[in-house]
């Protein structure tokens, strides 16, 4: 298990993880103990708090995953920068997300020519649970992705 979870990011270690209701939790945290500041770009050792955010990923063998990754928000130390805290980020995740950025894709590439209805109902069957809503948003914000590049 560690291996797979190396794959998202060579900085995560698993602390512990537990299978219930055919749903595999994973609780992992990041081993690095500096971050950079995303408004200053001062590297920071200054832990503020920490917690748990909690992401959905691909499924194990058939066996929905949910990752609980501790994350830590670090003080600014640059007396001129405008932030006095910021949370660490995951590049596998993106801002704000509730899911990994690779379950998104695998998402949006098996949702495509299907109604959202039929998609929901194929998606929520092995990869994970989402609403017909969310995989619109998905699809919406993928197609605006593409026109601009």
């Amino acid at each position: 298990m560690e291996r797979l979870i190396k794959k998202l990011d060579n900085k995560l270690k698993i602390i512990k993880s537990e299978e219930n209701n055919n749903i595999i939790t994973i609780y992992a945290k990041r081993t690095n103990k500096t971050a950079i500041c995303p408004c200053c770009g001062k590297t920071s050792s200054s832990i503020n708090t920490r917690y748990y955010r909690t992401v959905k990923d691909l499924p194990i063998q058939e066996t929905k995953v949910i990752l609980k990754l501790e994350a830590k928000t670090f003080f600014c130390n640059n007396e001129n920068c405008k932030i006095n805290t910021f949370a660490e980020t995951f590049d596998f995740i993106e801002r704000r997300s509730r899911m990994t950025t690779r379950l998104k894709n695998r998402i949006i590439d098996d949702s495509k020519g299907m109604s959202a209805r039929a998609a929901k109902v194929t998606i929520n069957k092995g990869l994970t649970d989402v609403s017909d809503d969310t995989i619109l948003r998905l699809l919406k914000k993928n197609n605006t992705n593409s026109k601009k590049r």
